[in-house]
């Protein structure tokens, strides 16, 4: 017979049983309690990290930008550099393009010649003078309300003889808007009646007058009358100075990347039986543009030192501009004179080192003066030296070969 556990025995078991069950279920060991602590765990190891070469980046091509001028003390109507200090004193003189009047004198001395029309076919030039003075130019002839909107812009000793004082809006007044303006005729206290015999041309001095006619084989009266533009700059100028203004700049070997070459430039200015009616041709071994009139080459008088002499020589300059504007005719005038405008803005072509480039040009009020700008807003430089400004019809646009 089997002998049963006392019921202290089966208590010993039972507490053993439960607490062995009680260990497994809550996952932990019976250890002692250094071994319970927290223990930091070993970090893992981080691989070495090695900078790889940057390549530089492949720069992305510009695109050509416009030529920039260097800082120089340049005249503002040629662009030649000039002495700091020296002062601005710009002349224009009205002169006479009908046949009657050619070969006019003093055109080559000209920083700028405007060139317009004024009567069906027929232009006329605003020589403007502030480099070197001729001793004499001409033929002298009447203005136009637009030349005088041209005057005022360029604030300067102004001279024509004759002008016909239109109703509005072309009704200008020319001592009211241009600083030095010369009257037409006679200047008070001085002979008309100017003579080699009394004093040179270059005597700026001498009370000899300062205009004169000289008559000749195929030359009228009307179309013989000059003056002596040094001795009138020395006389009426004195210390006044022509406001300076940037018009345009200058480099010298300008080139544009985006320039188209040419050779011939065509200008109808609305003579529609002769479509090449003038005409600058571009001659590389020199640099320059030739113009011609109606097939012939356009000759010109340049004086010698003392102006008793002259050699002739096609006209030629460095840069032309075609200036397009709008032109239109005054009703009931018996001589179709033409209006023109020169307030506003329009589109131009520049010639400049055998390159043609395209641009326009901007005068908001007649209080401004005119800026001569590339497609891309900024001025146009130019090649110092004399330049043509052909203000044309904007209706009949430049034919270029």
């Amino acid at each position: 017979m089997k002998t049963l556990p006392s019921s202290r025995s089966r208590s010993i078991k039972l507490i053993s049983i439960l607490l062995i069950v009680a260990t497994l279920l809550s996952g932990c060991s019976l250890v002692s309690p250094q071994s319970v602590a927290e223990v930091t765990p070993t970090p893992e190891p981080v691989a070495a990290i090695v900078e790889q070469p940057t390549e530089a980046p492949t720069a992305t091509p510009e695109p050509t930008a416009t030529p920039t001028p260097a800082p120089q003390n340049r005249s503002q109507t040629s662009g030649r550099v000039i002495p700091e200090g020296t002062p601005s004193k710009v002349f224009i003189m009205s002169i006479d393009n009908a046949d009657g009047a050619k070969p006019q004198t003093s055109l080559m001395q000209a920083d700028i010649v405007y060139e317009f029309l004024v009567e069906q076919t027929i232009t006329r030039f605003q020589a403007l003078f502030n480099d070197t003075y001729p001793l004499y130019a001409g033929p002298l002839r009447s203005t136009r309300y637009y030349f005088i909107d041209l005057a005022h812009e360029w604030d300067c000793m102004y001279l024509h003889e004759g002008y016909v004082v239109l109703e509005a809006p072309y009704k200008r007044s020319p001592s009211k808007l241009i600083s030095l303006y010369l009257p037409s005729g006679d200047f008070k206290g001085y002979s008309s009646n100017f003579s080699l015999k009394k004093s040179g041309y270059g005597d700026f001095e001498t009370k000899n007058g300062y205009k004169f006619r000289a008559p000749e084989a195929g030359r009228d009266d009307v179309h013989a009358l000059y003056y002596r533009v040094a001795a009138l700059v020395n006389k009426y100028f004195t210390e006044y100075e022509s406001k300076v203004c940037e018009r345009f700049s200058f480099m010298e070997n300008v080139s544009y990347a985006d320039g188209k070459a040419f050779t011939k430039v065509s200008l109808p200015f609305d003579n529609s039986s002769d479509p090449n009616w003038i005409q600058f041709t571009y001659d590389p071994s020199t640099n320059r543009l030739l113009r011609s009139e109606s097939g012939k080459p356009f000759m010109t008088r340049t004086l010698n030192e003392d102006g008793t002499s002259y050699t002739e020589e096609q006209m030629n300059v460095q840069n032309l501009i075609v200036q397009y504007t709008n032109y239109g005719s005054i009703k009931g005038d018996e001589k179709h004179r033409r209006t023109c405008e020169l307030i506003g803005t329009g589109k131009c072509d520049y010639f400049i080192n055998g390159q043609h480039v395209t641009g326009t040009w901007s005068r908001p009020t007649a209080d401004d003066y005119t800026q001569y700008l590339l497609d891309d807003g900024s001025l146009v430089i130019l090649e110092p030296g004399n330049t043509w400004i052909a203000v044309h019809p904007a209706d009949q646009p430049a034919t270029i070969e």
